[in-house]
């Protein structure tokens, strides 16, 4: 059975882990060469054991998730998400319409196509966990 040191790690843990650095970076616990060469090691690192080493010295932050203690999940993923979902909506409403004044669709056809695009993300904006 293998340890969690073992474990593979996941692009988001690399991700996750290399957050944890830059925050530390930016609150001066690190130098920035410090930065750059544990930030190396976490983006090569194949098990969660080579994630925790560059990182086992920094302060977690308050909230974790279902990841082992030693690794961070971001606290600006749903954010990110939210931001590029309210992107979408917006470039699918605003496409249709713009092809619809272009002239090159039927202005019924625009409108119900901007709707229905504008329905189907405003949905998964609300009920995106």
């Amino acid at each position: 059975m293998a340890t969690d040191r073992a474990m593979r790690a996941s692009d988001q843990d690399r991700e996750s882990a290399a957050e944890l650095l830059r925050e530390a970076y930016a609150e001066g616990r690190l130098s920035r060469e410090e930065l750059d060469e544990r930030a190396a090691a976490v983006y090569t690192a194949a098990t969660w054991g080579e994630l925790r080493d560059p990182t086992a010295d920094l302060p977690p932050p308050a909230a974790r998730t279902g990841l082992p203690s030693d690794i961070v999940a971001s606290r600006h993923g749903p954010r990110k998400a939210d931001r590029r979902l309210i992107g979408q909506l917006t470039w699918g409403f605003v496409l249709p319409l713009g092809a619809g004044l272009a002239g090159s669709f039927s202005p019924v056809g625009v409108w119900v196509a901007a709707l229905l695009t504008f329905t189907a993300l405003l949905l998964a904006l609300l009920f995106h966990s």
